[in-house]
């Protein structure tokens, strides 16, 4: 495109001058924009819809109105459909009726009418709009509807904090009420992270009695592995473990008073419990002024958690809505190739909502295997049980499935 427009560009600046080449640029520029707007720039999606209205008492215009707002809610309403599943659209009915149809002009960057036309006492219009998806999906994150599609996993937050005057890092499944001499407070980082976890549909893992929480010495630790998070994970029956470091220092003093700045940082990264899949990495950073240390530092921590969290259920939420499911696929018994061929075809051809099957492994009778799937890991699970009389599923976990084979079958 950058070719021809210089070569026009080139055939009229000898001929015309540069005022009309001013204008044509002009209006090339103007044509380009706004086939990128209808393209969908970022954070932006385009999509086309019908609307319809009933002319009542010859009012064509207040019929062809109704029939824009009724095309601008189906807009919205597929753009909903790129974001979640159709099954939640259904079981959410009256919540999306209620809290965001209701509201759809918000979520409409621009439109057009593409067409419109009159037949039997109907107004129908074409348009095509530029929905703004960042908007739709934090209202949608606020009712939960996002997090429904995962079933709102059981959260559990592993945040070791070193607040202004602490030498140590506390971190509560220490277990005891003091850590190397210095008392084990209730952490701001879990505190903030926990609140704006649960404000957006997550359900989260009550931590308020570490003693009655069994974790093996060797990791109560403040610097977690991805392993130890997990298994401290698997211990409260949490699905998905956000661990990391919360830590705030002392800034400048602000010249010709007692007010000192205080900054903090925090890091954490989330991990799924069964299969330990990295769900969300990122980091947090906050300010704040206070006269108080200990005030000020847990200002700073308290903000930066904040962030971080907005960050992390940014990226959870975004892989859940991307529409395909990565489900572990653990098969023993099987001794026979021939056999594990017949069950890795029997997975891409039989097994519902499967759309790639890659195997990872084979060696002494254990095969495992990773697949792309829109299904839940139970609903291949039935399926699997389903195709061969000789295979039976005897564990699943929401990401894993354990597969063993008769040999004698």
């Amino acid at each position: 495109m950058g070719t021809s427009t210089w070569s026009l560009t080139r055939m009229i600046r000898p001929a015309y001058g540069g005022g009309l080449l001013k204008i044509t640029l002009f209006l090339l520029l103007l044509i380009l924009s706004s086939s990128y707007a209808l393209a969908g720039a970022p954070g932006t999606t385009a999509v086309d819809a019908t609307g319809v209205a009933v002319i009542s008492g010859d009012n064509s215009a207040l019929a062809r109105d109704a029939a824009i707002g009724d095309a601008l809610r189906k807009a919205v309403e597929q753009a909903i459909g790129t974001i979640v599943s159709s099954e939640t659209m259904v079981a959410n009915y009256q919540v999306l009726s209620d809290n965001v149809y209701t509201k759809t002009q918000g979520y409409i960057k621009s439109y057009d009418v593409v067409k419109e036309w009159q037949v039997s006492g109907l107004y129908q219009v074409l348009v095509r709009a530029v929905v703004e998806t960042g908007p739709l999906k934090d209202d949608l994150s606020a009712l939960g509807v996002l997090q429904m599609k995962a079933g709102r996993p059981k959260v559990l937050f592993l945040i070791a904090e070193k607040n202004i005057g602490q030498k140590y890092y506390h971190f509560w499944w220490w277990g005891k009420s003091e850590y190397m001499g210095e008392t084990v407070d209730i952490s701001a980082a879990e505190t903030a992270m926990k609140e704006a976890f649960v404000t957006n549909g997550f359900t989260v893992v009550d931590t308020g009695r570490p003693e009655d929480i069994s974790v093996t010495d060797a990791y109560r630790v403040a610097d977690l592995s991805a392993a130890e998070a997990k298994e401290i994970g698997k211990a409260v029956n949490a699905e998905v473990v956000v661990y990391g470091k919360a830590v705030a220092k002392e800034g400048p003093a602000a010249g010709g008073t007692i007010v000192t700045v205080y900054l903090a940082d925090v890091t954490a990264q989330a991990v799924r419990v069964d299969d330990g899949v990295v769900l969300a990495v990122s980091g947090g950073h906050g300010v704040s002024r206070n006269i108080s240390d200990i005030s000020g530092g847990t200002e700073a921590i308290t903000r930066a958690s904040q962030e971080l969290a907005g960050k992390l259920i940014d990226q959870i939420t975004a892989r859940w809505t991307a529409g395909v499911n990565l489900v572990t696929i653990t098969l023993n018994g099987i001794n026979d190739y021939q056999k594990l061929i017949d069950f890795k075809n029997a997975l891409k051809g039989r097994v519902r909502g499967v759309s790639a099957v890659y195997q990872r492994k084979y060696s002494d009778g254990e095969a495992v295997f990773e697949v792309e799937t829109k299904a839940s890991a139970q609903d291949i699970a039935d399926d699997i049980s389903r195709i061969a009389g000789y295979l039976k599923v005897v564990k699943t976990t929401p990401n894993m499935i354990y597969v063993i084979a008769d040999s004698d079958r």
